[in-house]
């Protein structure tokens, strides 16, 4: 496992979280007397930040943020209900130990993605946490694993970048890295991940130190 290094999504792939997402939407949305949306409307949305997110939804910026401030309250009260997925927490400690780096790239504003992690004491595993909000583009687009691989000091061709939708084995085939599909999250598309032609898909994620050996 030397000379590579692990870049991880986290919403449906660290973190049991996306449907609590769809409820702290909502729950803004109606604070603000907005009407709420359904599950489809939200999450085809899904992969970028949450207050870019409120502007699709609603088309005004002012809106936007007052709706995204609302979400971030919600999510510290929902943040408690947010587990790890079981596995994780070996799976880190073992690449840690292994000395493997590793990093997160995810769709979530770095505000809310601190309100959700800190109750697991995770991040101290990281290199580097890559938000939304620290990039031009979202995923697909190659960036955010592009300077997680830089911070780390490795070539993107020595990463693998695992995550839990089409445009995250999309993000890594476009940064030219190793896509690994993560695939216990109980909402995620197995037909449509396997279409992707991802390096591995993997069922649990204590899968990846096999994929990675």
């Amino acid at each position: 496992m030397k000379n590579c290094g692990v870049i991880f999504d986290c919403d449906g792939t660290l973190l049991n979280s996306l449907g609590h997402a769809v409820t702290s939407f909502n729950w803004a949305l109606e604070n603000i007397g907005e009407a709420p949306r359904t599950a489809g409307e939200i999450k085809k949305f899904f992969g970028r930040a949450a207050d870019r997110i409120f502007f699709q939804l609603l088309g005004d910026e002012t809106k936007a943020q007052k709706a995204f401030e609302s979400f971030c309250d919600h999510h510290r009260e929902l943040a408690l209900q947010m587990h790890l997925f079981p596995g994780i927490q070996e799976l880190l400690k073992s690449l840690g130990q292994s000395g493997v780096p590793m990093a997160i790239v995810t769709g979530r504003h770095e505000r809310d993605l601190q309100i959700v992690l800190k109750r697991h004491n995770i991040a101290k595993y990281f290199v580097t946490m890559i938000a939304d909000n620290h990039l031009s583009k979202p995923k697909p687009a190659p960036e955010g694993i592009l300077l997680a691989a830089s911070r780390m000091k490795l070539e993107p061709s020595t990463t693998y970048y695992v995550g839990d939708s089409i445009v995250d084995i999309q993000a890594a085939k476009a940064a030219g890295a190793k896509g690994i599909a993560a695939l216990w999250d109980p909402l995620v598309d197995v037909e449509a991940m396997t279409r992707e032609r991802p390096t591995a898909l993997i069922k649990g994620p204590m899968e990846l130190l096999t994929v990675i050996k």
